[in-house]
């Protein structure tokens, strides 16, 4: 019997190390962070927070960044050397509220309630896609914005305002 239990969480360790990357256990997505990174922070404290020391990103406009320790489907914006936003579009990374690509959008509504705003979206609203953003009461600097396809989650964002509600990835 004690074979059993030591055996199991090794076969649950290897089963976590094989579906993850390195650094994707510990992402959470927040209005005003993304993982490690929290937006506002220069670029190159944040790639020293992520390991990354090989990529070269531009201090001046508006740049994309996708690093390597991140989960799958996750990239920062960069504006001007400081990260402002976080755009994901693969499962993997949630909000504290549990909700990433794939939620229902009445998970949306259960989470946020009354903080939410419903937009049309911009380029498919006639086939039902929406925004759903959440302005945080505390936080008049950060927001999340889920994008929809009028059941579930198809992508998400979190930032800087204005950053975060552009439509574009750099605006």
């Amino acid at each position: 019997m004690r074979v059993t239990i030591a055996v199991v969480p090794l076969f649950a360790v290897s089963l976590l190390a094989l579906a993850c990357r390195p650094g994707e256990s510990s992402w959470e997505i927040q209005p005003d962070h993304a993982g490690a990174v929290r937006f506002g922070m220069p670029a190159a404290d944040a790639m020293r927070a992520l390991g990354d020391s090989t990529t070269a990103l531009s201090t001046t406009g508006c740049t994309y960044w996708r690093p390597a320790n991140a989960p799958r489907g996750v990239s920062f914006m960069i504006e001007n050397g400081v990260v402002v936003r976080a755009d994901i579009d693969s499962a993997g990374p949630e909000t504290a509220e549990r909700i990433g690509i794939g939620s229902p959008e009445d998970s949306i509504r259960s989470a946020y309630g009354e903080h939410i705003t419903i937009q049309l979206h911009k380029y498919q609203w006639e086939a039902g896609w929406r925004y759903f953003i959440y302005l945080p009461l505390n936080d008049s600097l950060n927001a999340t914005v889920f994008e929809t396809d009028g059941k579930a989650v198809r992508s998400l964002r979190v930032g800087r305002r204005p950053q975060v509600q552009y439509f574009e990835r750099c605006g």
